[in-house]
């Protein structure tokens, strides 16, 4: 079963998907694209990965901490679906629709 669960809103043309418990080690800053060598902040790698050919990819430091992608058009208010096991209504599958939706598939 396929069920609407909200919106997220994106500002920077790129989500993040993490497990809240690293958001405490988060090292904020801003992104610059003429820095070389090592990400100064985490800021700058989720956006050196979505900047990049790939467009995504796992944010890493020592350990995976979540992954990161750029959307399809930039900024705006996307949809996320759940699908849900029929049984406990427990949440098999996330969805975000960076273009069109479920009824487009």
């Amino acid at each position: 079963m396929r069920q609407l669960i909200g919106y997220v809103p994106v500002d920077s043309g790129q989500i993040v998907i993490i497990d809240p418990c690293y958001l405490q080690d988060w090292r904020h800053g801003d992104y610059d694209p003429d820095t070389a060598g090592e990400p100064r902040n985490d800021y700058e790698a989720v956006c050196r990965l979505t900047v990049g050919d790939s467009n995504f990819g796992e944010i890493e430091r020592g350990t995976v901490h979540g992954v990161a992608s750029r959307t399809a058009y930039g900024d705006g208010v996307y949809p996320v679906y759940a699908e849900l096991d029929r049984v406990g209504g427990r949440p098999l599958k996330l969805t975000i629709y960076f273009e069109g939706g479920p009824d487009d598939e």
